[in-house]
């Protein structure tokens, strides 16, 4: 049966596949979900590798493809895709030429339309309707926007090389992360982590549709004072949700604003990302909260994961970055403070 990339309903839950392909009609694995179809135009140089991690809320495949093959399909009904070219193979994407750095956008119900040769890598990351319509939202300067006639048919971009660096960087710490931890540990912090990314993967796919000018007319409608606003308003907001887990796009949509303008807002009101303004008010409030409470066994993991914190490991590392203490010596300090008073 082809895995479908759905699941159980927690977002801590997904399933780890590989395949190893060396027929064509084995490559009908080849992309979660999909309707694919290949056919080898060489004889294969060796097996193609296909890894993949699929929840209900996205899926992640990554290739090694060591075959030159047509490759057609369609996704699984409603959802969308963002696939990333990883090396200079000379592969080709709707018509175009593929090269490192290309970014391969193909919305709901169009064709999966390529040519692989052997070397090639790629990373696809798959959304449901859902997941797809709020990225594109988060990626308009209106409210209601109308459909971009961009993202009608799959369309490539060329990503600058350090912004590309960083997203491969991301999905392959990514994929180690994933590997790490269980498919069915419901502790897990990865499948969120891989939601959020995936999610952010797809709205940059939606900012790349439009043109370089609607983005600069949409910043420059928004003056210092609307853009001072428009941060307090969102500040406000954040610090009413700090115990959920809220994330940046959230923000967005609550303001009802693309991922642009809250960025340029939160740079000239606070001089920080709007992520790294988050994090600085959740780490406040569990500083606060360990400060009153006592110290026992899981109480940090605990307040940490009630604040939204999802990675532990670089929590306790930015933490530490602006206390000067790590979360468990803030515990120890309080104790302290409250024997040295009797």
């Amino acid at each position: 049966m082809r895995p479908q990339p759905q699941s159980p309903s927690s977002p801590r839950w997904f399933r780890h596949l590989t395949h190893d392909l060396s027929d064509p009609d084995q490559f009908g694995e080849a992309v979660s979900g999909a309707e694919l179809r290949a056919d080898f135009l060489r004889r294969p140089e060796g097996v193609t590798r296909v890894e993949q991690f699929q929840s209900a809320e996205w899926a992640l495949d990554f290739y090694d493809a060591q075959v030159n093959a047509r490759i057609v399909g369609t996704s699984p009904p409603g959802w969308g895709s963002i696939a990333l070219m990883r090396n200079e193979a000379p592969s080709r994407w709707y018509g175009r030429g593929a090269r490192r750095g290309l970014l391969v956008f193909t919305p709901p119900g169009e064709a999966i339309d390529g040519c692989i040769v052997p070397g090639f890598l790629g990373i696809a990351a798959h959304v449901p309707p859902a997941i797809w319509e709020r990225s594109r939202q988060l990626a308009s300067a209106e409210a209601n926007p109308r459909r971009s006639d961009f993202g009608r048919l799959g369309t490539v971009r060329l990503l600058p090389g350090a912004r590309f660096d960083h997203l491969e960087a991301r999905l392959l710490a990514l994929r180690s992360q994933l590997l790490d931890s269980s498919p069915a540990d419901g502790e897990s912090l990865a499948p969120v982590t891989a939601g959020q990314l995936v999610a952010d993967l797809i709205t940059l796919g939606w900012e790349c549709q439009a043109p370089e000018e609607g983005a600069e007319s949409a910043r420059d409608r928004q003056g210092p004072r609307n853009r001072a606003r428009l941060a307090r308003r969102a500040e406000e907001w954040l610090r009413d949700h700090l115990l959920e887990r809220v994330t940046i796009p959230d923000v967005c949509l609550a303001m009802r604003v693309s991922r642009r303008e809250l960025e340029y807002a939160f740079r000239q009101t606070f001089d920080q990302s709007p992520r790294d303004f988050l994090q600085a008010l959740r780490l406040n409030a569990i500083h606060r909260a360990l400060l009153h409470l006592p110290p026992q066994r899981g109480v940090v993991t605990r307040v940490a994961l009630e604040h939204g914190v999802t990675h532990l490991g670089r929590f306790a590392g930015h933490y530490r970055e602006l206390f000067g203490e790590l979360p468990g010596n803030s515990l120890s300090d309080r104790n302290r403070r409250r024997r040295s008073a009797r």
